[in-house]
């Protein structure tokens, strides 16, 4: 309880007023934070064409952070579908994927990239936004070893933990 709150309660108390006159406070609820779809950003020059397991793997990453986030994560999660913002955004200008987030009621936007520079060593570039000014409210540059299903859970698991930390009303 604030000092002014404390203050406040204690004179209502001394002057003999009920508890119970006392406003409730509710629990605030937690930042909306909209998922956008991953992307990939393959410089590996494998022969292999992996276009439908990376898919996969984007698609499974984005669905993990908005459960890991959401509920105990600190967030409230909102997913904006491939299909929709392909339909609403087309060009897929940062302003229109703002709008969209913020049309979907997020104030936070996450924003994702996975760069795959070899079969060993993949980056994720993530950046949560503010839906209003586009400016970065977190950024994190993570590195992680192996393009197999663990790793990348594994990697989204690591980032979970940095969001969740950082989570607004959160002591360090």
């Amino acid at each position: 309880m604030s000092g002014l709150r404390l203050r406040r309660f204690l004179r209502l108390a001394a002057a003999g007023l009920p508890l119970a006159a006392l406003p409730v406070r509710a629990d605030p609820e937690p930042p909306a934070l909209a998922i956008l779809p991953l992307k990939l950003l393959d410089t590996s020059g494998e022969p292999l064409d992996q276009g439908a397991e990376h898919a996969r793997r984007l698609a499974a990453m984005a669905s993990h952070l908005a459960a890991d986030l959401g509920g105990a994560g600190g967030y409230r999660t909102v997913r904006l579908a491939p299909e929709t913002l392909r339909a609403r955004c087309p060009d897929e200008r940062p302003a229109c994927l703002l709008a969209a987030a913020q049309a979907a009621g997020a104030g936070l936007v996450f924003v994702g990239v996975v760069h795959k520079s070899s079969t060993l060593i993949l980056q994720l570039w993530a950046r949560l936004v503010d839906a209003r000014t586009g400016r970065a409210v977190l950024t994190r540059d993570l590195n992680f070893r192996g393009d197999t299903d663990e790793a990348w859970r594994r990697a989204e698991v690591f980032l979970v933990g940095q969001i969740r930390d950082a989570a607004p009303g959160r002591e360090p």
